[in-house]
């Protein structure tokens, strides 16, 4: 995935988590986000130390859980990048 800057305007509104965070929260492996990542459907942030992704995306996650039923992921993606009128790639640094 080509990965280009941040809108400053999505900056400013939108907290970033740590990876490490979000895998542990999510209950899959930081191998799994990356995944995730590449298939464009979890913004990433990449700094020479940390991979960070953002707050508003890992509560559109866990708010789609719900008991015995699996969320769909890539549903959940496309939604928040279109919500923001962004395409998979505009949501990378």
């Amino acid at each position: 995935m080509t990965e280009t800057a941040v809108p400053a305007a999505m900056r400013r509104k939108d907290k970033l988590v740590r990876c490490t965070l979000a895998a542990r929260v999510l209950g899959v492996s930081g191998d799994v986000l990356d995944d995730w990542h590449e298939a464009g459907i979890m913004p990433q942030v990449r700094t020479p130390v940390l991979n960070m992704t953002y707050e508003s995306w890992l509560d559109a996650v866990m708010s789609a859980v719900r008991p015995g039923k699996a969320a769909d992921i890539a549903a959940i993606g496309r939604r928040w990048f279109t919500d923001r009128g962004l395409t998979d790639s505009e949501a990378v640094a």
